[in-house]
């Protein structure tokens, strides 16, 4: 027999109102209760969703704005990689002009190549074209550099101070290196140093630094003076007239350490004057580099 029972839902809108009656049967009821029941899960994991999305909504739009402000952090170092990189390239090819003067040719300016990507670099493979490590490395190693070029031309001009190059006196050459006839035996001889004439009581001069280290007469010469320069240089002036300076006194270039004279065996006034090296007498002309 069929099940007759059902519901009665009474709506009474206001006090006196007219009333409204729905008959349900256990069926419809059930299906409305389930309905419901479904309708609110599916609301309630709407809303659920619907959160999630505006979070993520949210979140995608923040990453957005980090990432173009990366864009732009990254365009500026990369602008700034690319003044450091010019920078270097230019201080290394000055180095290596600087350690061409100073007589160091071999000294050149490697380049780092660093790999860009390899295994367990990771990153995308347009990395920057010079790594902030790369360029630390090549600044350290163009600091070494520099400081050889630096060594070495502080080396040379010690040496150049010490190196007779200006004539110590100025005057007129009588005899130059190398073959003559003797002034006084009138018989072939090789002159091994330079006459300069200049009149009784004119300075000379030191060619360059040094420390004297005799000052006195010798057979034939005069009045001596001998100064030793260091890295192989002796210089010799003979003929003196005096001396402005003593044995173990350090003179500088252009410093007055003699006067012209007429001492020893000689024709007239003028200054003997010998450049030796290694032990061995040079043609003092191969030296001066301001006169004759």
């Amino acid at each position: 027999m069929a099940d007759k029972r059902h519901s009665t839902i009474i709506i009474v809108p206001h006090a006196h109102g007219k009333v409204y009656k729905l008959h349900l049967s256990r069926v419809v009821l059930k299906t409305l209760i389930v309905v419901g029941i479904v309708t609110g899960i599916l609301t309630i994991v709407s809303l659920a969703g619907s959160s999630s999305f505006l979070q993520q909504r949210a979140a995608y739009r923040s990453l957005q704005r980090e990432n173009k402000q990366l864009k732009k952090t990254n365009q500026r170092l990369s602008e700034t990689v690319t003044q450091v990189q010019s920078r270097l390239t230019q201080f290394e090819q000055r180095t290596k002009s600087l350690a061409l003067a100073a007589g160091i040719p071999d000294l050149l300016v490697a380049q780092l190549d660093v790999p860009r990507t390899g295994p367990g670099s990771g990153g995308p493979s347009n990395r920057m074209d010079a790594e902030p490590e790369t360029l630390v490395r090549r600044q350290q190693a163009l600091d070494q550099q520099i400081e050889r070029v630096e060594q070495k031309l502080s080396e040379q001009a010690v040496m150049l101070s010490h190196t007779p190059v200006l004539a110590p006196v100025v005057g007129v050459i009588m005899d130059g290196f190398g073959p003559r006839l003797h002034p006084l035996t009138h018989l072939p001889d090789f002159h091994e140093a330079l006459d300069i004439s200049a009149a009784i009581g004119t300075p000379v001069t030191a060619p360059a630094d040094g420390v004297v280290v005799f000052a006195d007469r010798e057979t034939g010469y005069g009045k001596v003076l001998k100064i030793n320069h260091g890295y192989g240089f002796t210089t010799l002036y003979a003929h003196l007239d005096g001396f402005a300076v003593q044995p173990g006194q350090k003179v500088a270039r252009g410093q007055v350490i003699a006067r012209v004279g007429l001492t020893g065996r000689t024709s007239g006034p003028h200054l003997h004057y010998e450049v030796w090296k290694d032990g061995e007498r040079q043609n003092p002309l191969h030296y001066i580099l301001d006169a004759y």
